[in-house]
């Protein structure tokens, strides 16, 4: 009797120790570090909705500013190009120029063309002529000369078009939260590996806190490792288009970061035939970039 007359002392106890708070409490969290309400669409819905999204922009021409800095994490030296401006000219699903001019001069730093299987670029200030395997990775000091038309291309455009249809490329669902923004996520994975692991091919993060757009994608290689990380904000419409004003795409591979500011872009005129020639300046200098 003693034995239980003292647990139902010590049950008593603990009773009026937590009626009087002791071993709990309430924290009021500030309205500023709170989760922000969500929207809500069907898996479905955003799946037939990335199909047509992949499908809308055939050319784009833009005028844009670009910030380029590279080597930070790998050599330990940040280089950094900022507040350059630039002419950017696409006709997919390969077609692309970039023309990057120097601020307040506006002469030509770079002028780059790719056509998904090679690239050339020249740069004028130096005298210089550059080309090459869009799949070859070099190994640059220079931002500049890591740029590659080709990420430009993966990083703009949510497209997602190469999976449709193939059964051997599935895809998953689901639901995340980052600091105080809610996302739905797909993943991209391929299954067609014999008796390999299978192979992440891509993440899109749709912003469900903000307005139910793609706000980053992630392109992995066959390692796993993230090729292409890429940030998307600013969204605007022209017509039934509606496209990021500031992209941020990164390289973790070539160690740059890219920031596209857009101040217009035009979407789905017919570009002249010769937008995409570039032929190399008289006189310069060949380059052989270190793979």
């Amino acid at each position: 009797m003693k034995t239980i007359g003292s647990k139902f002392r010590f049950l008593i106890a603990i009773v009026l120790l937590v009626q009087a708070g002791c071993l709990s409490r309430k924290v009021v969290i500030p309205q500023d570090q709170r989760l922000l309400p969500a929207k809500s669409a069907t898996k479905e819905e955003l799946y037939q909705g990335l199909i047509e999204r992949s499908k809308q922009i055939q050319t784009l021409k833009g005028t844009m500013t670009l910030d380029v800095s590279g080597g930070g994490s790998q050599s330990g030296v940040l280089t950094e190009y900022r507040q350059t401006s630039g002419y950017l000219f696409v006709e997919r699903p390969k077609n692309i120029r970039i023309k990057v001019l120097a601020p307040l001069v506006l002469s030509t730093i770079a002028d780059i063309v790719g056509n998904g299987r090679e690239y050339r670029a020249s740069i004028p200030l130096k005298n210089q002529w550059i080309e090459g395997d869009v799949n070859v990775h070099v190994n640059s000091k220079s931002p500049i000369a890591n740029l590659r038309p080709q990420h430009f291309l993966d990083g703009l455009f949510v497209d997602i078009t190469p999976y449709v249809n193939k059964p051997f490329i599935k895809y998953s669902f689901n639901e995340q939260t980052e600091n105080r923004h809610s996302y739905y996520v797909f993943t991209f994975t391929d299954f067609s590996g014999d008796g390999a692991e299978a192979h992440t091919l891509e993440k899109l993060w749709i912003d469900r806190s903000v307005d139910m757009e793609v706000s980053r994608k992630q392109i992995f290689g066959a390692d796993g490792k993230i090729e292409t990380d890429v940030e998307y904000s600013n969204y605007e419409k022209e017509g039934e288009v509606r496209f990021p004003q500031t992209v941020v795409i990164m390289r973790p591979v070539e160690d740059y970061t890219l920031k596209l500011t857009f101040q217009k872009t035009t979407v789905n005129d017919k570009l002249p035939d010769n937008t995409f020639d570039l032929q190399r300046p008289e006189g310069s200098e060949v380059v052989q970039l270190a793979q």
